[in-house]
């Protein structure tokens, strides 16, 4: 089992593709590194599902794998997969394609606020989760956040401070803490990103 950090990579485009790898625990996102060195959130990895499918077809890996929260995972050689377990491997891989769809829409759908507001709540439902003596929050940082939300830095700073001065969230290190859900829920719009 590989044990990971937050934002520790597991694996980078153009590695070789030696390994499927099935989460355990944690929540992992696959990036790809666009030109202007920006980074796109291409879909998360939640505990059971499998990542690294490059390795079933191809020599390298197309995209990196970087550990939202502490994560670990399995290896899974691909010449060791029965039938039954490549069937099993299929149908994860279609439901994260359902996801992805999801996740898509939500890039393409509504105001950044909305997006922001969704994402936050979509992570509220992962293993980026914590409570603590202030109430619920999420783990992300600002660069993370606008990654997901197809943004900047620069705007995903100012719409948090205004949803903050809104009473909606606070924020503390890393932390984004959820102060009023319902409102949260009524600025998202739409649940549409769900952690299946």
């Amino acid at each position: 089992m590989k044990k990971v950090r937050r934002k520790e990579v597991i694996y980078r485009a153009g590695d070789r593709a030696e390994a499927i790898y099935q989460l355990e625990q944690g929540l992992v996102r696959i990036v790809e590194i666009l030109p202007d060195g920006r980074q796109l959130t291409l879909r998360h990895v939640l505990p059971g599902d499998y990542f690294g499918e490059e390795a079933l077809s191809e020599r390298q890996y197309r995209y990196t794998a970087e550990a939202l929260t502490e994560a670990a995972a399995y290896a899974i050689d691909p010449k060791t997969l029965s039938s039954e377990e490549l069937r099993a491997l299929a149908a994860n891989l279609a439901s994260q394609m359902a996801q992805v769809q999801a996740y898509e829409t939500h890039l393409q759908w509504g105001e950044l606020r909305s997006r922001i507001c969704r994402y936050l709540l979509y992570l509220a439902s992962t293993a980026a989760k914590g409570q603590d003596e202030r109430g619920p929050y999420v783990t992300a940082s600002h660069e993370e956040i606008a990654d997901a939300t197809a943004s900047t830095r620069e705007s995903v700073s100012k719409l948090l401070s205004d949803l903050r001065h809104e009473g909606i969230l606070d924020t503390g290190y890393r932390r984004i803490y959820l102060v009023d859900r319902r409102r949260l829920e009524q600025e998202a719009e739409s649940t549409m990103l769900q952690a299946v």
